[in-house]
């Protein structure tokens, strides 16, 4: 498990990886990969109004440092490697080589648990623990909190191999794995996930202040630390180890059971993984401008479950345009639609699904490359972690593939609605990527609704024609509304196009 770290902001000489006369964060490191055909930028710090010089791959550049010690070099226009190279900083008579640096396609992997999920935790059903590919690299990182932006993010680049493979990120890693076998470049993923956490911790402060449909969060969290104290946070605390001494003594006794665990002390609020930007402050924004293709993200279980989950598609849309900005870059960005779980209905769990459908719609996002990977056929009712990795990372690297990399051939997505339209008692239903629409099962469509007059919403007789498919029910005379797979086992969802993949739930306008 990775270690939870909340941290202050620190002073560059002790934040940082230092040498006498510069210092550089984590992700500087051996084993980095850099963005082939963009303004790669490397930066650190030293004494203000000294020169930098750096050289790599043939390429030389220099800067000279502001009044705070900051230096950025900028190498343009990277071609990809097979071999690693060195690079080297020079500061004074002072030179740093970073070694084994290889130049490709470069992501950031975010989210909560099903991101965070290594490859190792899927036990014996991988292979891929064993595989080798020194061209395929992770950051493997830690967990980082704090709540002003910091300028490190702990972590260590490592290649594919045996003794590394097992600590990846599962998707990040098929996702990496689909990029590699089509591209025949290096990919590097940097790891920036972690399990439990709500969406909001990833923004800035500054966008969620600024969306005001948002600002209910913004104020719970002010509100938080308005109300902390550390003298009662204390209190509290030691009231819980005064308890945990006695279960201890108890379990001392018989050694019977799990030893009970220390307790630890809960973080101020606003460190606190669970309130906006504390995330972000710690893992995002010391990697911001580390030059990138894109990000893929896999989270929404835990804003499925209040007022949030209503609002998942501006908590999104908000994130993206947040990291874009903090780039400088029109970052494409694939995330994964929430997979089917539970027995029982959870209120928020298809909205925020339906959410991040709804996204892809948005006229706002049409100068950015995004795209939904649509999981549904392959969750784990009883299980919020769903084994099968694979295809999660080769369903988003489909979306990355097709626009980024130019396969126009490949299928992006299975079926999105579209459009409906009612003739009598009949409402079509249009998708796109429907090319080859038929059933999983070779069954009539199921999982279909139409709503009646009374607002009660009624099973449809489903056929599919052509790339469309026509509802009916014979108790609703006019069809005003339909919708698909509407609850949380999305029963009898197996409508797929001819590449097998399945259609997103989505209720029609």
């Amino acid at each position: 498990m990775k270690q939870l770290i909340l941290t202050l902001v620190l002073g560059v000489a002790s934040a940082l990886p230092t040498m006498a006369n510069v210092s550089m964060p984590s992700f500087f490191s051996d084993g980095m990969v850099l963005q082939q055909q963009s303004n790669a930028k490397v930066w650190g710090w030293a004494k203000p109004n000294t020169q930098v010089s750096a050289s790599f791959a043939g390429k030389k550049s220099t800067a000279t440092t502001d009044k705070s010690g900051k230096w950025t070099i900028t190498f343009d226009a990277l071609k990809a490697t097979t071999q690693g190279e060195e690079l080297s900083i020079t500061v004074g008579d002072e030179t740093k080589v970073i070694k084994d640096v290889v130049v490709g396609e470069v992501w950031i992997a975010s989210g909560q648990s099903n991101m965070e999920w290594s490859i190792q935790r899927l036990g014996g059903e991988t292979a891929d623990v064993q595989a080798k590919d020194d061209l395929l690299r992770v950051y493997v990182s830690r967990n980082v909190t704090s709540d002003q932006p910091v300028k490190d993010f702990p972590g260590k680049w490592l290649s594919t191999k045996p003794a590394n493979t097992p600590k990846f990120t599962a998707v990040g890693y098929y996702y990496a794995k689909a990029l590699r076998e089509k591209l025949n470049v290096p990919v590097g993923i940097i790891e920036c996930a972690w399990g439990g956490k709500r969406i909001e911790p990833f923004i800035s402060d500054a966008s969620m202040k600024q969306a005001k449909d948002l600002q209910y969060l913004v104020e719970a969290k002010a509100n938080a630390i308005k109300r902390y104290s550390p003298e009662a946070a204390q209190k509290r605390q030691d009231q819980v180890i005064a308890k945990w001494k006695q279960r201890l003594a108890a379990w001392e006794k018989t050694k019977k059971g799990r030893q009970p665990r220390k307790p630890q002390m809960p973080p101020a609020p606003a460190f606190s993984s669970r309130l906006h930007s504390t995330i972000y402050n710690g893992m995002i924004a010391p990697i911001a401008g580390y030059s990138a293709k894109g990000a893929i993200w896999y989270q929404g279980e835990s804003n499925a479950n209040d007022k949030s989950a209503h609002d998942y598609s501006e908590l999104l849309k908000l994130l993206i345009r947040d990291w874009q900005k903090q780039w400088d870059s029109k970052l494409s960005f694939y995330y994964v639609q929430l997979a089917n779980f539970g027995q029982t209905e959870r209120l928020g769990w298809v909205p925020v699904q339906d959410e991040m459908r709804q996204l892809l719609d948005d006229p706002e996002m049409e100068d950015t490359h995004i795209g939904m990977a649509v999981i549904n056929d392959i969750g784990n009712l009883t299980n919020i972690h769903p084994s099968n990795k694979i295809d999660v990372g080769q369903r988003l690297a489909r979306w990355a593939l097709h626009q980024d990399y130019g396969f126009r051939d490949i299928i992006v997505s299975g079926p999105l609605y579209a459009s409906s339209e009612v003739s009598g008692t009949t409402m079509t239903i249009h998708f796109n990527h429907a090319k080859g629409l038929k059933t999983r099962d070779g069954k009539a469509p199921g999982a279909f609704e139409l709503l009646d007059s009374q607002g009660k919403w009624l099973p449809a007789e489903a056929k599919i024609k052509g790339d469309t498919v026509v509802l009916h029910n014979d108790q609703i005379k006019k069809p005003t509304q339909a919708r698909y797979a509407w609850n949380i086992l999305a029963e009898g969802a197996n409508l797929v196009n001819g590449e097998d993949l399945p259609t997103s739930c989505f209720t029609t306008k």
